[in-house]
């Protein structure tokens, strides 16, 4: 009796314990297969956020972005071609000039004493070969005699005619017309004749130019005609049209560049030889063409890409080709079409196919 009821003890033992183990098991099961669940709908919705742009075909044009300093096309300075004591001063710094105008005159007494004198001598042979000739043709004197007396009358001549010049030397005239830039004289100095010592300077600053000093490799793409904006510091960073006239035929070999002149009409007189500007100089213009910003495109290695989104929310990388190219923009020739969806903000953290979720949405401008 009493081993009948040890042995269904032990059964009952055993039976519990098989039942306890099959409850813990499907627990630990559900609760497995719920983690897996919820991990598994975590990993959908978590998206990258992102801004898009829609591709639109617009306009762009391929320029080169340098400096250049303003120079007068013309100028002068103005030196002496007598020596003498400055006696006139007759126009100041900042005058305007034409050429040929009296600029200062100096004391001529002496010359004008050696252009008498002169006369005087070219008079005196003058009539001395009046009488001559008059001999020579009743053949009362040789030929030879006579010909050395018209010799004596060319000389002559010839000094009266220097004396003169001399003489007229002395008023110093404009060369150029233009502005008084610098006046370096005052009355009272001495001055010399064909000396290095200046004067006037004088500007020509109806038509002014800026000198670019270009790349090689821009050397097939600029061309003489071309148009440029400048940018003036100088005048609020206001805006002037210049026009490409010259392109320098050789490229310096320290450098690496070439220079192109720039026309700058000025007729206004607003702009002044010195001002400094930066320049953009337009190469061509092409119109409805694909255009992106530059932010949107990645580059490495010579290679492009951008990261368009379709329809369900994936990010596909593309490999692009690129045009012109200005300050903000970039042509894509190849890679795009209008109306691609394409990342502007958040690319730097795609990888192709990766999920994103579009936070902004914009219409490129």
């Amino acid at each position: 009796m009493m081993n009948t009821h040890t042995h269904t003890n032990r059964f009952l033992a055993v039976t519990l314990a098989s039942l306890l183990a099959l409850t813990t098991s499907a627990c630990s099961d559900a609760g497995a297969s719920n983690e897996t669940k919820a991990a598994q709908e975590q990993a959908q919705v978590a998206r990258i956020p992102v801004a898009t742009q829609t591709v639109v075909a617009g306009e762009i044009t391929s320029s080169f972005t340098s400096t250049a300093t303003l120079e007068a096309r013309d100028e002068a300075d103005v030196t002496s071609k007598a020596t003498g004591i400055i006696e006139t001063i007759l126009v100041e710094e900042g005058d305007y000039v034409v050429a040929g105008q009296l600029l200062a005159r100096m004391r001529d007494d002496e010359y004008r004493i050696q252009v008498a004198q002169a006369r005087a001598e070219l008079n005196s042979i003058k009539q001395e070969l009046k009488r001559v000739k008059d001999m020579a043709e009743r053949d009362m004197i040789s030929a030879d005699a006579y010909d050395k007396l018209r010799f004596q009358a060319d000389m002559l001549q010839a000094k009266y005619d220097m004396a003169a010049l001399n003489l007229a030397e002395t008023e110093i005239r404009a060369p150029i017309n233009g502005y008084v830039a610098y006046r370096y004289v005052k009355p009272g100095n001495l001055v010399r004749q064909y000396e290095q010592q200046k004067l006037f300077h004088i500007v020509a600053s109806d038509v002014l130019q800026g000198n670019v000093y270009l790349p090689e490799r821009e050397l097939q793409r600029v061309k003489v005609g071309q148009t440029a904006q400048l940018q003036l510091t100088a005048l609020n960073n206001e805006t002037v049209t210049a026009t490409v006239a010259r392109i320098s035929p050789v490229v310096d070999t320290q450098s690496g560049t070439f220079k192109a002149v720039l026309h700058v009409d000025n007729h206004n007189n607003l702009l002044k030889p010195g001002m400094f500007a930066h320049v953009n100089l337009n190469y061509a213009t092409r119109q409805n063409t694909v255009t992106v910003p530059r932010y949107a495109v990645q580059s490495l290695d010579n290679q492009h890409s951008v990261f368009t989104v379709d329809a369900d929310g994936v990010a596909h990388k593309v490999d692009v080709q690129i045009g012109f190219e200005d300050e903000t923009h970039l042509e894509i020739i190849h890679g795009l079409n209008v109306g691609d969806a394409i990342v502007i903000s958040g690319q730097a953290n795609l990888k192709d196919a990766a999920l994103v979720e579009v936070i902004r949405s914009e219409q490129q401008s």
